[in-house]
């Protein structure tokens, strides 16, 4: 009994330091009405931006070359 006693310490230890960040890092909420409809407002002009372009400039070496090799 005084063994399974032993290993219940450090395992509540455990559970209560995951449970403590758990609460810890979750995400503040906004204060007023105000403050989040602008973050709404912020997310919405941001998703209807464009997305940059992801065009790769084409290398002498081919596709499959390390652009860190110098050649």
């Amino acid at each position: 009994m005084s063994a399974l006693a032993w290993w219940l310490i450090p395992l509540m230890a455990t559970v209560l330091a995951v449970a403590f960040f758990a609460l810890r890092g979750r995400p503040s909420k906004p204060t007023t009405a105000e403050d989040s409809m602008a973050r709404l407002r912020r997310m919405q002009e941001a998703m209807e931006r464009p997305m940059p372009s992801q065009a790769e400039t084409p290398t002498e070496a081919g596709p499959d070359a390390d652009p860190r090799d110098g050649a």
